[in-house]
């Protein structure tokens, strides 16, 4: 038998961190619970999952989620509210598009998919029952795999600006290694070599050339 969880009971809570319509939506959850509107109780907990991850992905970076987009169309960056950016948008796909940006695990991406077929597979042709043990087991694994996970950061460095920035030509790494010695003997070697070269010239200067010792 399970209790109500913390998160339709008390989701003000700030560990959450929850937005208004999250919060509106998991309130509603709990009245229709209390109501023994279980299955309509699953649609609002969905409209608060879908929220809470396009929240996560825009957080982490909307030039990323366009890497994983179908389409980037359907995303309208230039909205001013949530809704209207993600309105053309699918719901189902907005899921996996967060767990291709690793923004949540396999399991929680699982955990939410379940969700979705719950509430897809309610329907006056196709009805299932569903009590409120089962709204409560998936809301607790709601709760420890999404809401209280914190929002993730893109904090990958940008290899394209690494590679620029210490990029070097072949020819100018070959005058490096040419320039600079590569241990102290190799320069000990070199210095020799200059003195024994500068004696040689001093030596034939000094030794006279076959017209001089003719004239």
């Amino acid at each position: 038998m399970f209790n109500l969880p913390e998160l339709l009971k008390n989701p003000n809570n700030k560990i959450y961190n929850l937005s208004e319509f999250e919060n509106y939506s998991l309130k509603e959850a709990n009245e229709l619970i209390e109501n023994e509107e279980y299955e309509y109780c699953l649609f609002a907990i969905w409209n608060a999952v879908i929220i809470n991850i396009q929240r996560r992905i825009e957080k982490f970076g909307i030039k990323n989620l366009y890497i994983v987009i179908d389409n980037k169309d359907n995303f309208n960056e230039n909205a001013s509210t949530l809704k209207d950016r993600w309105i053309n948008v699918n719901e189902y796909k907005t899921i996996d598009y967060a767990k291709n940006l690793n923004i949540i695990n396999h399991i929680t991406h699982d955990i939410i998919t379940t969700l979705y077929w719950m509430k897809s597979n309610n329907n006056e042709q196709n009805h299932i029952q569903i009590d409120e043990n089962e709204i409560y087991a998936i809301t607790y694994l709601l709760e420890k795999h999404l809401f209280l996970k914190e929002f993730k950061i893109d904090q990958r460095i940008n290899k394209t600006n690494i590679q620029s920035n210490f990029k070097r030509r072949e020819e100018d790494r070959y005058n490096d290694l040419n320039l600079v010695p590569l241990t102290h003997q190799e320069l000990l070697l070199r210095s020799k070599i200059k003195v024994f070269e500068k004696e040689q010239n001093n030596e034939e200067s000094k030794t006279p050339s076959l017209i001089d010792k003719y004239c």
